[in-house]
């Protein structure tokens, strides 16, 4: 739990209000099953309680699949207890032997079990949430059949589906195969960041695909994602370093800003589409860095651009508005290139330029000395 937490913290993701554990709230799925009893959606059989499937009757709406094709046992919920139907799926499971010895039960009308995560999950969203709420975040393959029991069990209990939106992300894929502890190929978050890899640079890799889509991780995708990042933050660097004071500034800002925040919702808006309002975010970009670099840009057009970035990033939590480059580093890595050039260190001397190069700024050799500006 802790590693989980860890890794929370690690990619900038806000906490949750509340942390609820599932054996805390037995009592509220003992409430949901009594009923569905009662409404005739389960029935106990040999002191398991099982949803009756046949009893709604559009289940499969969400994940659209036809039971009458699936072939039983490859994806159907099925355990080893007796059922009517082998698609019914379990609420309650009576305890084993070795589960009744470990303490892995609880006492009921219909015997010692245990709940079902369908049932768990249906149960604590209920609780905390109400019978109707926003979003349900999952992963799509565990559309079918864990999501789909939860909806059924949301119908047959209060009537309503539950949540407005299921977003059931694709997986994270590794050379073409599932990244998962099962096929030991699952990376910790906690050795990206020995690797020197940022919470940004991880969220911009999975941010980048959309949610319907596999993410292809690789070692060059996720370096393509900090360069892609640092990038960014040298653009606010260079907005930060804006020192031009006068009354005009560039008259586009405004429009600019309008069109970004128009776009970027648009996608958000369009099935969270957060690949295209990561486009609309570098269309910006992409048209602030000209009149940027003709240093047409005062002081109050930079706060207004940072200000419109730092609304971005509350949605996208990949940019760090404190970085800024002091005009005495660059100087100094100026200097050093040019004793290495003196030298004939030529090699040394393009070290100090790719550097100058990643703080956005383009040196240029002049008969009169070397001079610079932001890139």
């Amino acid at each position: 739990m802790q590693i989980f937490m860890d890794d929370v913290q690690f990619l900038n993701i806000r906490p949750d209000n509340i942390y609820v554990k599932a054996s805390e709230n037995v009592d509220a799925m003992l409430k949901i099953v009594e009923k569905l009893v009662d409404k005739d959606y389960a029935y106990e059989k040999l002191h398991s309680v099982y949803y009756n499937i046949s009893k709604l009757a559009d289940y499969g709406v969400l994940s659209k699949i036809d039971l009458g094709k699936t072939r039983q046992g490859k994806s159907i919920d099925l355990d080893d207890y007796e059922k009517d139907s082998p698609a019914d799926f379990a609420l309650l499971k009576r305890s084993s032997l070795a589960e009744l010895k470990r303490g892995i039960y609880h006492k009921t009308i219909w015997g010692n079990v245990r709940p079902s995560w369908h049932l768990e999950c249906a149960a604590i969203s209920h609780k905390y949430l109400g019978a109707t709420y926003d979003i349900h975040v999952s992963g799509a393959d565990e559309t079918f059949p864990h999501c789909e029991n939860i909806l059924a069990i949301n119908k047959a209990f209060s009537g309503h589906g539950g949540p407005n939106y299921w977003i059931n992300a694709e997986l994270v894929m590794v050379d073409g195969r599932k990244m998962s502890r099962s096929l030991n190929n699952a990376l910790p978050l906690s050795q990206l960041r020995q690797n020197g890899y940022s919470s940004m640079d991880v969220r911009f890799l999975l941010l980048g695909v959309h949610y319907r889509k596999p993410v292809n991780y690789s070692e060059d995708a996720l370096q393509t994602a900090k360069n892609t990042v640092k990038k960014i933050h040298t653009f606010i660097c260079r907005l930060n370093a804006v020192a031009l004071d006068n009354e005009n500034g560039f008259a586009e800002v405004d429009q600019f800003i309008y069109d970004l925040k128009n776009d970027f919702a648009a996608a958000l808006d369009d099935d969270l589409n957060i690949a295209g309002a990561l486009a609309a975010l570098f269309n910006f970009i992409g048209k602030v860095n000209s009149p940027l670099t003709k240093g047409m840009i005062n002081k109050s057009n930079a706060g207004k651009i940072l200000a419109a970035m730092r609304n971005i990033n509350d949605v996208l939590g990949i940019m760090d508005f404190g970085i800024q480059v002091a005009e005495s580093r660059i100087n100094d890595l100026i200097s050093k290139r040019e004793t290495a050039r003196g030298a004939h260190h030529w090699k040394e001397a393009d070290s100090y330029r790719e550097q100058l190069t990643e703080l956005g700024v383009v040196v240029m050799d002049t008969p009169q000395g070397v001079i610079w500006q932001w890139r």
